[in-house]
């Protein structure tokens, strides 16, 4: 049975996306698709397998395939509404927290594209 939340193939395909956007120069070329595979392999393994809520571990994988896809839109989405079933912030209610939740991932993802879009 597979640890946390993601496929085999999910990994290794999110580590084909990882690969893409890092530009390394000569032997770092080589070993660098290497090393973004072993990284979200224990990272899935050792940290998401902790998890206690199997929404989340289900919505961790969504996102991956998102990911895959290069459906930003729906990777914000799906970013915000696991951070809102992780974060409570007292004195919000729970829709309001989820806006504002969501209106910050909106803006990590947009500034992450932008610099990927930049540097390509």
């Amino acid at each position: 049975m597979e640890r946390g939340a993601f496929s085999k193939e999910q990994e290794k395909a999110l580590a084909v996306c990882v690969d893409d956007a890092i530009e390394a120069k000569g032997i770092l070329e080589l070993v660098d698709g290497y090393a973004a595979k072993a990284t979200i392999s224990l990272i899935d393994d050792k940290v998401i397998e902790r998890i206690n809520k199997v929404e989340i571990k289900v919505e961790l994988g969504k996102m991956a395939d998102a990911v895959i896809a290069k459906d930003v839109e729906k990777v914000q989405n799906i970013g915000s509404g696991i951070i809102n079933m992780l974060v409570d912030i007292p004195g919000l209610e729970e829709d309001t927290e989820a806006v504002l939740l969501e209106g910050v991932v909106k803006t990590l993802v947009a500034a992450a594209v932008k610099k990927l879009k930049k540097d390509a």
